[in-house]
């Protein structure tokens, strides 16, 4: 079975890939690509292997196939009586054209952004066809949870988070010392730690931050996001100031801070508490003085928001979905506006979301938290209904219910 666009080069859907064939035609009928994974335990490489000739997207490969493999290998190599967390996964995606720059990124314990990943390759599906090679660097990185740590958990979560930063300002400064012992030279880790030390008061972010030199503000700095500009300088980049800090983990920083925000914003607007509204009402000069608070049985009730009516999209599902991000796109003349919308689509597919569904649940934050755009999330959200019209109008789709 060959792709849906013979023009271009496409990764297979789960539905379209069949075991039996090996997709050796010439030209190629769809991309190949291959995974090279390894596990590390506390920064020591446990195990490595390869999966060669793939044709089918990573978004339906990963639970399919590898991460069964990934569980049985840790079941295997970690003993009973240890305990090992995931710390993050970072990715390399690279094709063996010296024109063509990797992309690189870091996930948070295994929650991989698949849909990134295959856009890359995709974009690469030219150069496979000319015979270049296109493979995923797979790094699983996992932490041993000591038995002191279990232990102090017991004994109250106070405890348990100092445990925590001790073990963890201990693997600091056993890295530190290692390296200086080894190269006779200042431990990047060191340098790194001091650029990024919080200058204390009126920044209340500590211990680390980050001032941007743009924004004219200062982004709290998490442990991975140190550990990612130690990996930067570690391969050859420059962090002699603040304005160094690289593009992509300057985007990362955006991004998380705006999670936050908008988990922070959820957060506050849950009531808290039965109480009824207060309502408060002006008073005029030369009005009788009425009651300033209302106590009406009507002001008693919470006022929730109206519920979606629902929408019903006939047709095929996944097809509506395509042709909805195809009309999103033909409203934006921005490349990278396309492309999140695309991205969105393939966020969609990748999850089973249908337009129906999207619409009832108004969350663009779902979108947001695999790496769409704002903006891009909530127009892919709120457009449908306004679409869903205006193609029964023109009778692209069968307006029949």
């Amino acid at each position: 079975m060959s792709c849906l666009q013979p023009d271009k080069l496409q990764l297979l859907h789960i539905d379209e890939c069949d075991d039996e064939n090996t997709y050796d035609e010439d030209p190629p009928s769809c991309i190949h690509y291959s995974i090279e994974w390894k596990v590390t335990l506390n920064g020591k490489l446990i195990s490595k292997d390869t999966e060669q000739n793939l044709v089918l997207a990573p978004t339906f490969y990963w639970p399919r196939f590898l991460k069964p493999k990934l569980e049985k290998l840790l079941r295997k190599k970690v003993s009973s009586n240890k305990r090992v967390t995931p710390d993050d996964t970072n990715v390399v995606v690279s094709v063996t054209d010296r024109s063509e720059r990797d992309l690189t990124k870091r996930f948070d314990e295994t929650e991989i952004g698949w849909p990134v990943i295959e856009k890359q390759l995709v974009a690469w599906g030219e150069l496979f066809r000319a015979g270049k090679k296109l493979r995923v660097d797979l790094s699983f990185n996992y932490l041993e949870t000591g038995p002191q740590l279990a232990t102090s958990s017991r004994k109250g979560d106070k405890r348990s988070s100092t445990s925590a930063t001790q073990q963890m300002l201990g693997e600091r400064t056993m890295q530190i010392d290692a390296e200086e012992e080894s190269s006779g030279q200042p431990s990047i880790w060191r340098d790194v730690y001091n650029l990024m030390r919080c200058p204390g008061p009126p920044c209340h972010l500590g211990p680390h931050c980050w001032r941007d030199p743009i924004r004219k503000r200062h982004y709290k700095l998490k442990t991975h996001q140190l550990k990612s500009l130690i990996r930067h300088v570690q391969q050859g980049g420059q962090l002699q100031t603040h304005d160094d800090v690289p593009e992509d983990i300057r985007q990362q920083i955006y991004a998380e801070d705006q999670q936050q925000l908008e988990r922070h914003q959820k957060a506050t607007n849950i009531p808290s508490s039965n109480l009824p509204p207060i309502n408060i009402t002006n008073v005029l000069p030369g009005s009788s003085h009425q009651a300033f608070m209302s106590t009406s049985p009507m002001a008693n009730q919470p006022s929730d928001p109206p519920p979606v009516t629902p929408l019903t999209v006939p047709g095929f599902r996944d097809a509506a979905v395509k042709q909805y991000s195809d009309w999103q796109q033909s409203k934006v003349i921005d490349h990278a506006w396309k492309a999140e919308f695309q991205k969105a689509c393939d966020v969609a597919m990748a999850h089973g979301l249908d337009l129906e569904q999207i619409y009832k649940d108004q969350d663009p934050s779902f979108f947001t938290t695999k790496g769409v755009m704002l903006g891009i999330a909530r127009r892919f959200v709120s457009d449908i209904k306004d679409w869903v019209k205006q193609h029964k109008l023109v009778g692209m789709i069968d307006a029949s219910s």
